[in-house]
């Protein structure tokens, strides 16, 4: 977009929580779902009081093997990248709502989709022996992995619809992560039912390390892959995650309140609203 006098304009985004998972918008303080509890009024200004902040935005390469002379498939990565179980139930996902879209009517039966694929997949194990498929190199590193069935690369603080995954159960100290600090955090994780230990704070992921770029070889085998929720199954390929640009966005402070009268206060506290996201630590400020 360019504006008269300026050779480039960047406009400052902001999320509106309409869909699943949210992971973008509860990092940047907006809530993970939307369902007009609150007015639109309201929603327009705590946008023209929201703070502007960089977030660094990410270049995903997948160079497949063998095809010497096909360019790479480029993606722009935004939230997180991820091979194993939760990728599987992405890609589960998609398929049966690609073959009968009108039964994905809400939330609820999306949730209740993921939950049944991610019980399946405890049984069924798809994606064990990742470690035996799989090398990895943080910044040009090596990294020994343990018998592990997936890798998680985090460029934002939240992911599976809530879950602070570098965190964890929050009991073990851990390195600070920024949105415009230029690193990825990157975990590992045992399964499926290891996932959802994780999203109800009762396990942590294995953290793998952070890094300013990160490579992943499949050496053999097709295994299902996802870029802030797109998914696909990949055959071995190498994949190179670079920093690409940083982004303005909007984020929502818990100090701004949503609605000054009492009654909005009370039905706020029943039901958690944009400003009960913890700001993400150390999140610098742009100014216009």
């Amino acid at each position: 977009m360019k504006l008269k006098g300026q050779d480039q304009f960047i406009p400052r985004v902001t999320i509106l929580p309409l869909g699943t998972g949210n992971d973008l918008s509860n990092t940047l303080g907006w809530g993970a779902g939307y369902a007009g509890e609150i007015p639109v009024e309201q929603v327009l200004r705590n946008i023209l009081d929201a703070e502007v902040v960089k977030m660094d935005r990410w270049k995903v390469q997948v160079a497949s093997k063998g095809l010497y002379f096909r360019k790479p498939k480029v993606l722009s990565m935004n939230n997180y990248f991820s091979v194993g179980p939760d990728a599987l139930m992405a890609l589960n996902f998609h398929e049966h709502r690609e073959k009968t879209p009108s039964f994905f009517s809400s939330r609820i039966i999306n949730k209740a989709v993921y939950f049944l694929y991610g019980t399946k997949d405890c049984l069924v194990q798809e994606c064990k022996d990742l470690d035996k498929r799989i090398e990895l190199e943080l910044d040009g590193e090596r990294v020994a992995l343990p018998s592990l069935e997936g890798i998680i690369v985090c460029n934002i603080g939240y992911w599976g619809g809530g879950c602070r995954l570098w965190e964890g159960m929050g009991d073990e100290p851990c390195p600070p992560t920024r949105l415009d600090d230029g690193l990825l955090e990157v975990v590992g994780v045992f399964g499926s039912f290891h996932c959802a230990q994780i999203q109800v704070k009762l396990a942590n992921p294995l953290r793998l390390g952070q890094a300013h770029t990160v490579r992943l070889v499949l050496k053999s085998s097709k295994m299902p892959m996802q870029v802030d929720g797109e998914p696909w199954a990949q055959g071995p390929c190498t994949i190179t995650i670079t920093h690409k640009t940083q982004a303005l966005m909007l984020y929502h402070s818990a100090e701004q309140t949503d609605d000054d009268d009492d009654e909005s206060s009370a039905s706020e506290t029943e039901n958690p609203t944009p400003h009960d996201s913890p700001r993400p630590p150390g999140l610098a400020s742009a100014r216009a």
